[in-house]
C-alpha cells in the first residue's frame, strides 16, 4: 500500500502507522479538507449530513470524537459506516449462498468494530485506505469460509470426551450427543455441526464451553471469553444464541 497526502492539520490526531516501505502514513489532501469542514459543524449535524461524509471521516470521527455518553448522532454514524462495510462485504461475496454471505459480513462487521474501537494505530489504515481494507478482509473471510467447507467432516478440533462440550451440542438440538454413543460418532456429528458456525461463533463456544471460561465476571484479573475475544460479555451471549440456532437448523 502507499499513500498520497500531506502532513495532518496539527489540529487532527496524528496518523502513526508506518507503511510497508517504513514512510508514515498520511491521509489524502482532500480527507484532510473534509476533516477540517467537518469538525466546524456542530456534532448533532453530522448525522444529517452522513450520507455525504466519506467513510474515511467516518473513521476518524468514530476513533476520535466518541462521547462520554450515548448521543444519537454518533449511533447514526456508526451504523452507517457499518452499512457501508456490509454492503462492500455483500458485493464481494455476491458468489456465495445468502447465509454464507451473510456470515461473511457479519465477521467482517466485527473485525470493523474490533478495530476502529481498539485504540491502536492499525486502525489508521482505513482512514488512508477504507475500501482496499474491507475488500481484504471480505476476501480473507470467503476464503477461510471456503477452507472450513472442504473440511472433513470427522475431523474436529473439540475434544468430545469433554462433558462441556457435549452439553453445548445437546443444547443445540442434539440430544443424547454424549456417553449414548461411540466416540467417533459423537466426534463427527460434533464436527458437522460445528462445521455451520461461523469462525466467532466457534470461537465463543470454544471459549465457553470447552475452555471452561466464564462469559463475565467481577474480577478484573479473571480470564474471561469476553476478555480473550476483546468484545463484549453481550457479544458473546449473541454470539452463543446465534450458535445454538444456527446448530439447530433455526438461523433465519
Amino acid at each position: 500500500m502507499s499513500s498520497d497526502g500531506y502532513q495532518d492539520e496539527p489540529d487532527l490526531q496524528p496518523l502513526t502507522l508506518m507503511q510497508d516501505d517504513g514512510t508514515p502514513l498520511y491521509r489524502p489532501a482532500e480527507l484532510v479538507d473534509e476533516l477540517r469542514e467537518l469538525l466546524r459543524k456542530p456534532r448533532g449535524g453530522l448525522a444529517k449530513a452522513k450520507a455525504n461524509i466519506s467513510s474515511a471521516a467516518l473513521v476518524y470521527i468514530m476513533r476520535n470524537l466518541r462521547p462520554n455518553r450515548e448521543e444519537s448522532w454518533y449511533f447514526e454514524l456508526w451504523n452507517e459506516l457499518v452499512s457501508r462495510a456490509k454492503g462492500l462485504a455483500f458485493r464481494r461475496a455476491s458468489g456465495l449462498s445468502k447465509q454464507q454471505a451473510n456470515d461473511v459480513a457479519q465477521e467482517v462487521c466485527d473485525w470493523l468494530h474490533e478495530l476502529v474501537f481498539s485504540g491502536t494505530n492499525n486502525a489508521d489504515v482505513l482512514e488512508a485506505f477504507f475500501g482496499t481494507s474491507v475488500f481484504r478482509k471480505s476476501v480473507d473471510e470467503i476464503r477461510k469460509l471456503k477452507r472450513r467447507e472442504s473440511v472433513e467432516r470427522n475431523e474436529t478440533d473439540f475434544e468430545v470426551g469433554e462433558r462441556s462440550a457435549r452439553d453445548w451440542i445437546d443444547n443445540a438440538g442434539y440430544r443424547n450427543a454424549g456417553h449414548s454413543m461411540p466416540r467417533a460418532e459423537a466426534a463427527a456429528r460434533v464436527a458437522a455441526v460445528m462445521a455451520r458456525l461461523t469462525e466467532r461463533e466457534r470461537a465463543a463456544v470454544n471459549a465457553v464451553y470447552v475452555e471452561g471460561l466464564q462469559q463475565k465476571s467481577n474480577d478484573a484479573d479473571e480470564m474471561t471469553a469476553a476478555k480473550k475475544l476483546n468484545v463484549s460479555s453481550r457479544r458473546i451471549g449473541e454470539l452463543l444464541a446465534n450458535a445454538r440456532k444456527r446448530a439447530s437448523g433455526d438461523e433465519e
